[in-house]
């Protein structure tokens, strides 16, 4: 409110102290305050412009032509509570080396999906998506045992950076389109993840049996004992990896949708094809809340 005040007053005053007449000064105001409303109502009218042409655009052939190719675009931004597990096996052997894992964590959501197509007289349909996420980890994973009493994630002072580029095309069953609610309704699909991906980072080979003497270290720290850094540094072998690659994996989810709301409990594997000395695979378990906003 100060602001507009400073406004007026700098108006104002240069024609106050030159014209010293009221008169003169309520015709300044007049003045100014028509060409405000003038130009307000310019802005208005670009406005409605703007939006007659995107109408125009949306219901041209082209477009229709398009859009009935593609169905409708949608955004998908939202949260998500997110675990991600990386696991890196040795391209020679193919048993793991090393596995780290970036913890259950808030992370945003952004995607890009098309409307869902039905089979004819039927509830099952498909869809394609379009999706992008980066991630850090920064604790290791020591596995000796198939249960969780037998896995502890810890900060050994590594790390991986991933980002992932993912086309996802997707079958599905859906239930409760049919019903006097026909926007809130539920899916359970399978989906496929055709991916290209980056990832860096460091580790300690943790998961070798062939170094007994780092791998009988990672059995103490499973079983309770005190991390003592120094230790692992002197018993466990040091690598950095830099890999990119495409690769293929699959996505497995049910979810609720209500207007365009949506909730989603998901699980994800990618399977990334490196050259390089490392072979590995993602494991993603998801609880997603999101909006889509339609184009």
């Amino acid at each position: 409110m100060a602001r507009i005040y400073l406004f007026f007053w700098l108006l104002i005053f240069p024609a106050a102290s030159c014209l010293g007449s009221p008169q003169a000064l309520t015709d300044i105001i007049e003045k100014q305050a028509t060409q405000v409303q003038e130009h307000l109502g310019d802005v208005s009218q670009s406005y409605q412009q703007c939006e007659a042409l995107y109408e125009e655009i949306r219901n041209s052939a082209c477009a229709k032509t398009l859009m009935g190719f593609l169905g409708r675009v949608y955004l998908k931004v939202g949260l998500s509570f997110t675990e991600r597990q990386v696991k890196f096996q040795d391209a020679s052997t193919d048993k793991v080396a090393f596995a780290l894992t970036s913890g259950l964590k808030p992370r945003p959501i952004f995607s890009v999906s098309l409307s869902d197509s039905y089979f004819e007289g039927s509830n099952w349909g498909y869809s394609f998506g379009f999706s992008y996420f980066d991630d850090y980890a920064f604790e290791q994973v020591i596995q000796r045992g198939s249960g969780s009493d037998g896995k502890v994630n810890i900060d050994l002072g590594t790390y991986s950076s991933m980002g992932v580029i993912a086309l996802s095309p997707t079958l599905f069953y859906s239930w409760g389109r049919g019903d006097d609610s026909p926007n809130r309704y539920g899916k359970a699909g399978l989906g496929l993840n055709l991916m290209y991906s980056n990832v860096r980072g460091t580790a300690y080979l943790t998961e070798v049996k062939a170094n007994q003497s780092c791998y009988d270290l990672g059995t103490t720290l499973v079983e309770g004992a005190p991390l003592d850094l120094e230790q692992v540094k002197n018993n466990c072998e040091y690598t950095r990896f830099r890999e990119s690659s495409y690769g293929t994996g699959f996505k497995l989810y049910v979810n609720g949708n209500w207007n365009h709301w949506e909730s989603e409990v998901s699980v994800s594997i990618f399977n990334h094809r490196s050259d390089g000395d490392y072979r590995f695979s993602t494991q993603e378990v998801q609880l997603a809340f999101s909006r889509k906003f339609e184009f």
